[in-house]
């Protein structure tokens, strides 16, 4: 008997916190689908979905509608007035 590999949707949040989803008896492009609608249906409340298999990830897909940090966003910069005489 032929059976698809069991297939885990990793939901990363906003906070950084995971929750998986295991899919059995799916397809990768089946759970593709699912993790774009989780996303959509989620509202920005996750960041991105990792789709798994038993060999470990194999795809992630990110959230157009939570905004990544940009470069600036990520530099750690001096207070004003610090290090200077």
């Amino acid at each position: 008997m032929d059976t698809e590999p069991t297939i885990t949707l990793q939901y990363v949040r906003k906070d950084g916190r995971r929750e998986r989803t295991k899919l059995d008896h799916h397809t990768i492009s089946e759970a593709r689908e699912v993790a774009k609608w989780v996303l959509h249906v989620g509202n920005g409340f996750y960041t991105e979905v990792d789709i798994c298999t038993e060999d470990g990830p194999i795809e992630t897909i990110q959230n157009p509608a939570v905004a990544s940090p940009s470069w600036d966003d990520r530099r750690v910069t001096e207070p004003t007035g610090v290090g200077q005489k």
